[in-house]
């Protein structure tokens, strides 16, 4: 059999997917991970005799040689992302961008030329508390501070926001600690902030946020009811920019500038200088990037009168996005969006031909594009504990149609309103269009019929897309073989998904996250429920990675109020433990210092010196444990605390960045060390204690 018409082969695509396959695993392998070896040993070894067998001897040595280039990338890629450690004070020098965050207490910023101690280095994500003085996007601030490398994979997961924004530190302090001077903003920040500007003042609030993402794709205005409403809808992806944006702007452009009779050559020139210019605008986002290559290849080939081959225009856009920033092999939206192609190619002519059998043609064909769209990006979904939504090709039948029309139609006010702000008014066709998709969201997002979806295992998704690919047109084999197949791809699948999950259960133990300066520790008892003390960004990550459904308690150093509570509810959280908070609240509890409590199978004592609170103290399960409300006290100054620590005398002690306590007693956590029971967390990483018979493990989870 040939095989070419076997395998329908294309010499992009296939070495693109093992150059990205190699990538991936390049960093389990090479750790010694025993799932990522044996998929790569089983991957391997059936691709290579099965090449062998055929006598396809250059195609194998294609695709070995890209899977081993993809390994010598990924320890490229780490190797251009590596920063330079400094430690204690030092002095930064950096330019307030656009990506800026203002609420009541602080500015969250990046900056970007950043100088420390005089040398150039990675941009800085900063957190400013607010004091006398303000900053604006464009200044220039100097400070006297501590900086935290930002670790490039936490939790198994790359760092994806720091690695595309090129962020290598994070620093927290006070604007009052600041030298502010005039500095600069750049075109692109100067046309995205008045896009930005004109929108919400002629939109609703909520409207403009979702109006914003989807130009820019910042969605960081995005309320969290809202944001909700849109994924538990299905209809996700339509505020994220992607290579749908870019579809409908092509069509848009192209098609005008050929009704305008415009010669071929300058519509391909004109149409490709607009694409890229807004890829400027959108930081060139990996999505973007490849949808804009993507388009190029497109109407590259209809100038040139030749066949357009979706899949080699997939694989030598994913090659250049690879070559030129090869850990974004990790980033979910490129794995989203190359999968989504890849579905649709593969899997849309099998649906819509069983579709067109008890349908109209149209409605086959959408309903044949999403289900394959959806089912190729479920294992993504699934790594944000996301839920899939049975009847979201329904909704998308009409949502699709309608942003086909309106984004394009955003994208051409906004940008003619920079010119003439007269036409503002314009914006209100915007304003109904997203509205109508909000009650669109609300009500498809409550129906019953959603699928709670789990994370899967590099095993897992890698059996999932191969049953995918077998079930697609693009292996010749009998229906009798193809089931045969699947049949032993899901036997796979839940081998790996019992190895996974036994894997990552935790029956009783606590997990300790620190991520941006930020710490969080979550305890597990062995009944199953969990208490959060502190929160950080990587809270999420961890449930999903551990396999929590959600979380049962948390205790607070802060003030709790019905925003702070509100912000929190994604964790399923609902008793809240605080020293001060907004009591009209059911679930907000306030308790007094030293007293001690039960909250389930947790009994914990606020703990205090002098009328200043020093933490928390837990017991649970036979262990205890001492975490330190480190952001209100300088723990050097208060021999108080080893005093209380002693009089409790916890089994670990978490004391953050001020203060180092560490005893044979007990296992220390914090940024300094000096005994064989002390960690440190900047150098171990994220932490998982489990108790056992004598005493307790401790395992480094990054």
């Amino acid at each position: 059999m040939n095989i070419k018409r076997f395998l329908n082969f294309r010499y992009l695509f296939y070495p693109f997917l093992i150059f990205l396959f190699g990538i991936v695993v390049a960093r389990g392998l090479y750790n010694g991970d025993i799932e990522t070896l044996l998929i790569v040993l089983i991957s391997l070894l059936t691709l290579g005799i099965f090449l062998i067998i055929k006598k396809k001897y250059k195609i194998f040595a294609i695709l070995f040689s890209f899977f081993f280039i993809g390994n010598g990338f990924y320890f490229i890629g780490e190797a251009s992302f590596e920063v330079k450690t400094y430690d204690g004070q030092v002095s930064v020098t950096g330019r307030v961008t656009d990506d800026f965050e203002e609420n009541t207490y602080y500015y969250t910023v990046i900056l970007d030329d950043v100088k420390i101690n005089g040398e150039d280095a990675r941009n800085i994500k900063a957190s400013f508390s607010k004091g006398t003085k303000t900053i604006e996007i464009g200044d220039i601030v100097i400070l006297e501070t501590k900086v935290e490398k930002v670790p490039l994979f936490t939790l198994n997961s790359l760092n994806s926001w720091a690695y595309r924004s090129k962020v290598g530190y994070t620093l927290s302090a006070s604007t009052n600690d600041l030298i502010i001077a005039n500095g600069y903003t750049t075109f692109a920040e100067d046309t995205r902030q008045a896009i930005k500007n004109q929108i919400y003042d002629n939109m609703s609030e909520e409207n403009a946020a979702i109006a914003y993402a989807l130009m820019f794709g910042d969605d960081s205005g995005i309320k969290y009811e809202v944001n909700q409403s849109y994924r538990n809808s299905g209809i996700i992806h339509i505020i994220a920019v992607s290579g749908l944006n870019v579809a409908f702007l092509i069509t848009l452009i192209y098609g005008f500038l050929k009704l305008c009779k415009v010669n071929r050559k300058v519509n391909f020139a004109i149409t490709i200088i607009i694409i890229l210019i807004y890829a400027y605008f959108c930081n060139f986002a990996p999505s973007i990037f490849r949808a804009a290559v993507m388009g190029v290849i497109i109407m590259t080939a209809k100038l040139c009168g030749r066949r357009y081959d979706a899949l080699n225009s997939l694989g030598l856009a994913g090659f250049i996005i690879l070559i030129v920033s090869p850990l974004t092999a990790f980033d979910v939206g490129f794995l989203m969006s190359v999968a989504c192609v890849c579905g649709i190619v593969l899997l849309y002519s099998v649906f819509y031909k069983l579709l067109r059998k008890c349908m109209p043609r149209i409605i086959a064909q959408y309903i044949a594009v999403s289900f394959s769209a959806q089912l190729a990006i479920l294992p993504f979904l699934a790594s944000f504990s996301s839920t899939l939504n049975l009847l979201s090709f329904v909704i998308n039948l009409f949502i699709v149609p309608l942003f086909a029309i309106m984004y394009p139609y955003l994208f051409v006010i906004s940008f003619l309103c920079l010119a003439m702000p007269f036409l503002s008014f314009s914006y209100i066709l915007v304003e109904w269009g997203l509205t109508l998709t909000y009650y669109f969201a609300l009500i498809f997002s409550t129906t019953s019929l959603q699928v709670k979806l789990s994370p899967m295992s590099i095993g897992m998704t890698f059996f999932y897309f191969l049953v995918l690919y077998v079930l697609g047109e693009f292996l010749s084999l009998r229906p009798i073989n193809k089931f045969m197949m699947c049949a032993c791809m899901i036997l796979c699948i839940t081998l790996s998904f019992g190895f996974s999950k036994a894997e990552s259960m935790i029956n009783s133990g606590v997990l300790y996250l620190k991520s941006y300066g930020q710490e969080a520790v979550i305890l597990v008892s062995s009944d199953g429920q969990s208490m959060l003390i502190g929160d950080n960004y990587i809270v999420s990550r961890a449930i999903n990675s551990y396999s929590l459904e959600k979380l049962d308690y948390y205790i607070s150093f802060d003030d709790l109020t019905a925003e702070n509570v509100y912000d929190m509810q994604e964790y399923g959280i609902s008793y809240f433990i605080c020293l001060n908070g907004d009591t009209s609240k059911d679930d907000i509890h306030v308790v007094n210092m030293g007293q001690s409590m039960t909250a389930g199978d947790f009994n914990f004592t606020y703990v205090s010196y002098n009328d200043i609170c020093l933490g928390v103290y837990v017991n649970f399960d036979q262990l205890s444990l001492f975490v330190a409300s480190g952001e209100k006290i300088d723990y050097n100054d208060i021999d108080g605390c080893k005093i209380i620590i002693n009089l409790f005398n916890p089994d670990i002690v978490f004391t953050g960045d001020n203060y180092l306590l560490a005893d044979d007693n007990y296992i220390s956590v914090s940024s300094k060390t000096n005994s064989l029971s002390s960690f440190n967390f900047e150098d171990d990483g994220n932490l998982l204690f489990l108790p056992q018979n004598v005493g307790y493990s401790v395992r480094r989870i990054d």
